[in-house]
Parts: C-alpha cells; sequence; structure tokens
C-alpha cells in the first residue's frame, strides 16, 4: 500500500486498532480541512473533490452562508429532542438574519420547493436509510392491507432496516442481515433498453400483485448501484402503471435531489410528480438530517397514528439551520442552473478526454453533476481513482456499482474547476498502458 504520507500511514495504523471495518479504504487520504471544492489531508496534500462527500457537500465544504447561520445558532439551541419538544429560534447574525429557524420553518420550505402534490406534510429523520424507514411506516399507514413493495435491481436505499430489505445493490450489504419484508424486483429502465420489451417485463412482474403491491421506492438515476441512466419514457410508464393498481410511487432523491441532475429534484424530468420524495445528503450541507415530503390525503385523518414513528436526533437545531442555509444558498445563487452548465461541460469534456481510449466503456448522465464513467474493469477503475490521488493537486473520486467511476462535484464548480479536474483524469487514463479487461 502506497500512503499518501507519514501522517496517513501513521493515522490508519491506529484506525485498524480500535473502529470496527465500514466502508473505508486506506488508500484514500484522511481529510483535515476543506473549502469550496478542494480539500486538503493531514499530510498537506491538497486535492479537488469531486465526489462531494457522495453528494453529502453539494454547495461545497464549508460554505460561508451554512457556517454563520450554525454558529449563530450555537447561541440559540444545539441540543433539542425535535419530537418532544419543538423550538423556534430567530437569528440575530448571519446569513439568516431576521429569519425563524424551526422545524416548521425548514417542513414550510420542503414543501414549497418538492414537487410532490398538494396536501403534503414533511416528517424528519438523521439519515436517508432512516428517513426511508419513516417513509415505508407512511406507506403501510396509507395502505395497510398491501404487503408487498417492490424496488429495482441494484437498489441501494440504506444499511438498515426496511431501507436494506428494498436494497440490492451489493450482497456485502446484506451479509449481515436478514429481510423482513417481501420484495418484488424489477430490473432498472436502463437508457438504451428497448421500451416494449422492458414493458412486458414489468407488467410481467406485477401481474399476480396488483392488489397487493403498497408502494415503489425508485431511484431517478441509480447511485450506488453505478450511476444507472434511466430511460425516461419507460420510468414514466411505471410512474402510469403503479398509479393504475393504486400503489405508491416514492422517488429516493437521496443522492439526486436539490439540484445534482440538473433540476432542482430529479422527479421532475417524469410527467407525474411522485407520492413522496426523500431527502437528506446535499439537505444539510455536512450535517445529518434527512426528510420525507409526502401527500398527507393518503393517509386516514391526513396524519400517522401519533408516537407510530419519533426519535431523539431528528431535525437538530444545528442541522435545521444547516438545512435552511443551504436551501436558500442554492436559490440564491442560482445552483441548479449551473449544475445544468456545468454538468453538460463536464459531460462533453469527459467524452474527449476518453475519446479512442479503450479503458472507457461509457460515459452518461440523465443531466447536472451526476456523472457515470464506466470503466472496461474493476481493476481499471480502481487504478484510475489511485492515479488521480498521486497528483498535485489530487483529485478525489469514488467508485459506483462494480467498474463504474462516479463525478459528483460540488454544485458550486466552475469551468477552471472542471478543466483542471480533467487534466488530471486524463493523465490517470494515460498511465494504464492497456486495458484491463
Amino acid at each position: 500500500m502506497r500512503y499518501l504520507g507519514p501522517r496517513t500511514a501513521a493515522y490508519y495504523e491506529r484506525m485498524r486498532k480500535v473502529l470496527f471495518s465500514t466502508t473505508v479504504e486506506d488508500y484514500r487520504p484522511v481529510l483535515k480541512k476543506g473549502e469550496g471544492v478542494r480539500v486538503q489531508d493531514i499530510d498537506g496534500n491538497e486535492f479537488l473533490d469531486f465526489t462531494s462527500q457522495v453528494g453529502k457537500t453539494s454547495t461545497g465544504h464549508r460554505p460561508e452562508e451554512v457556517v454563520s447561520a450554525i454558529c449563530e445558532q450555537t447561541k440559540h439551541l444545539i441540543g433539542v429532542i425535535a419530537n418532544d419538544f419543538q423550538f423556534s429560534c430567530k437569528h440575530n447574525t448571519g446569513s439568516l438574519l431576521g429569519e425563524e429557524v424551526s422545524p416548521v420553518r425548514l417542513a414550510e420550505e420542503l414543501i414549497r420547493l418538492t414537487p410532490v402534490p398538494h396536501p403534503k406534510k414533511v416528517i424528519f429523520d438523521v439519515s436517508g436509510a432512516t428517513a426511508v424507514n419513516a417513509a415505508s411506516k407512511i406507506c403501510v399507514a396509507a395502505k395497510p392491507k398491501r404487503g408487498w413493495f417492490g424496488a429495482f435491481r441494484l437498489a441501494f436505499h440504506g444499511r438498515h432496516g426496511f431501507s436494506l430489505d428494498i436494497s440490492s445493490s451489493k450482497q456485502i450489504h446484506k451479509f449481515l442481515h436478514r429481510d423482513g419484508i417481501p420484495v418484488l424486483r424489477f430490473p432498472f429502465p436502463a437508457r438504451g433498453m428497448p421500451f416494449e420489451r422492458y414493458k412486458t417485463e414489468f407488467l410481467n412482474t406485477i401481474n399476480g400483485y396488483k392488489d397487493a403491491i403498497n408502494a415503489i421506492f425508485v431511484e431517478i438515476v441509480q447511485g450506488e448501484g453505478g450511476i444507472n441512466i434511466p430511460e425516461i419514457k419507460s420510468l414514466n410508464m411505471i410512474r402510469r402503471e403503479i398509479k393504475k393498481i393504486g400503489a405508491l410511487f416514492v422517488a429516493d432523491e437521496i443522492q439526486t435531489g436539490l439540484g445534482r441532475c440538473g433540476k432542482m429534484f430529479a422527479s421532475e424530468y417524469l410527467n407525474d410528480p411522485p407520492d413522496m420524495i426523500i431527502l437528506s445528503k446535499a439537505l444539510g450541507a455536512g450535517l445529518p438530517i434527512g426528510a420525507v415530503v409526502s401527500r398527507c390525503d393518503i393517509l386516514p385523518n391526513g396524519d400517522i397514528p401519533k408516537s407510530a414513528h419519533s426519535g431523539t436526533m431528528p431535525a437538530d437545531p444545528l442541522a435545521v439551520a444547516a438545512a435552511l442555509a443551504n436551501l436558500h444558498l442554492i436559490e440564491e445563487k442560482c445552483l441548479v442552473r449551473n449544475s445544468e452548465k456545468m454538468g453538460r461541460y463536464l459531460t462533453e469534456s469527459l467524452h474527449r478526454v476518453a475519446d479512442g481510449n479503450p479503458v472507457v466503456v461509457d460515459i452518461d448522465n440523465l443531466g447536472g453533476l451526476m456523472v457515470r464513467v464506466e470503466m472496461a474493469s474493476r481493476e481499471a477503475a480502481e487504478k484510475v481513482i489511485c492515479a488521480c490521488l498521486s497528483e498535485e493537486p489530487g483529485l478525489l473520486l469514488i467508485e459506483a456499482g462494480q467498474k463504474t467511476i462516479r463525478f459528483m462535484p460540488p454544485l458550486i464548480v466552475t469551468k477552471e474547476e472542471i478543466d483542471l479536474a480533467l487534466s488530471i483524469f486524463a493523465k490517470a487514463l494515460n498511465s494504464l498502458k492497456s486495458p484491463l479487461w
């Protein structure tokens, strides 16, 4: 193993003694500081972060507007169980000057922004997976006699409970898990798949379960499964058929939401809106928060039973302040428009860089800054990612699926930063002497 410096090597040695294994790879830098698109590790190496920490820092590292809101919130409240004691603070300084910071205010903003039909309500949680679990409870409350759920093959919705039940992107994710609910698996309607063939397969799969399917959970673009880009015509067909049978259509926008795909929500590429949208990652600009925005007219009396869902950490004051400031930032700086524009430039530039290189199999995106670069093999993807780390500055990239590299820079990225990143990527590609099949 080639470490990026002595401090990094020493840190990983300590880590192996005290931390259980997760998804950490010890060839990656140990970060200590970040600003905008750039980060620095504990050995002083600098990198362009084209992962956005898998979408978590979509507005960049430490955006001034979010930092000022967090700092101001520390002067009011930091530890409140919002599911037992609501809070409402008025900020005296910072980007939220004069504004209310509360779970209600954040819910009102999400209701305003999301395409979920009215009437709708919000439930908060602490992460993407826990928000998916909360969404499942809304589904059960809405349609208690329907016990089956639908999900795509290679789906990823989380790593525990219901969210892991409906996931299937990698076998290792379920190694220590026992599924608890019945799930119908559909092939993902990948771009290029013939529509009539896909429609026939989908309808054959749901035939016999039409009165049993409660909801289908959908990633508009599959993230962990390989940045798989959909055929929108097929997704629209699924939306129509699910509606016909009286089931719910739940859009998991944990990775695609809030501008990542060139629209505020990837669901906006569909003709009909979803019944629910699930958010996390980008929502808190780095702080842990999840949310479900759902139609409430699907529920008896427009609500779920009191105490059927709750928790200690959802809608923490610091996370709520960060999320409110972050939503303002996205709108005020027109970051959705920048995502669409820079995403087109990044995709076109990647095609030029990879032109004629047999190691690159495919480059694609739905729109915005969530770009798929499929390599000829897993080994090729890993070698390119590692080679990008070795440059000065380095380039942070992360894999998806079996052999795909995902390009997901912050929505604030500029052409100059894209050009620099792709000069690093091009050098890494050229370092592979022959295709690795």
